[in-house]
């Protein structure tokens, strides 16, 4: 019975009154109110996964929604936003490159099929690597290729039993094409190394470059 139906078969009875028209003018107001309930619409969880959230610049970093759900209906969409003045980006998956430092808010909104947004904000720390900090690196051309090198810094509390540099070369399209490191060992919190990468290929065919640095405590087992 529709919303004129309802209201017809009020008229009517109201028409032919007695106890038939109570009774009807009863169901009718029960039905309409029940029909003009708001239907409960929960919002969609997210599960967000962004690697890297500290690093170098140029900085890529790999953000996944994968697993969201929503738990009365789907997910229509996702949407990115990595606090740095680059478009809004859609999908389950994004990689992005951070080219400056700072700290930015990564920001990812999960959105369901009835409109309902859940919002997951995510802190990017770009220009610092914990706890071995690059504090400043070069690239230059060398007789057999590229050369990069700098100095790295123990900046946490315990001491790094072996550190590990790493640069990754790219084509001018940031194609990824190799990576090479430096392995330096035992710095003392606090305590600065120099470094250097080297790597046959020329600056001027792959002119773009990552690094980041991986650590091994002395005191893990």
């Amino acid at each position: 019975m529709n919303l004129r139906s309802l209201i017809a078969c009020g008229i009517i009875m109201a028409a032919k009154g007695g106890t038939v028209r109570r009774i009807c003018g009863i169901l009718a107001l029960g039905l309409l109110l029940g029909g003009c309930a708001p239907e409960t619409n929960l919002p969609p969880i997210p599960a967000v996964q962004v690697k890297p959230t500290q690093g170098e610049a140029p900085l890529f970093v790999h953000a996944s929604a994968q697993g969201s759900v929503d738990p009365d209906g789907t997910i229509s969409a996702v949407y990115w936003d990595f606090g740095d003045g680059s478009p809004t980006r859609e999908g389950w998956e994004v990689v992005h490159r951070y080219d400056t430092e700072g700290s930015f808010r990564l920001t990812v909104r999960v959105v369901d099929n009835r409109g309902l947004a859940t919002m997951v904000h995510v802190p990017v720390e770009v220009g610092i690597s914990y706890p071995l900090d690059v504090l400043e690196w070069k690239v230059e051309d060398f007789y057999a290729g590229t050369r990069v090198y700098g100095r790295v810094k123990n900046i946490g509390d315990r001491r790094i039993n072996l550190g590990r540099v790493a640069v990754r070369f790219y084509d001018r399209d940031w194609n990824f094409v190799e990576e090479r490191s430096k392995v330096l060992g035992d710095l003392a919190p606090g305590m600065e190394q120099i470094f250097e990468v080297r790597s046959a290929r020329k600056l001027s065919v792959f002119p773009h470059h990552t690094i980041y640095t991986e650590v091994i405590h002395a005191d893990e087992p």
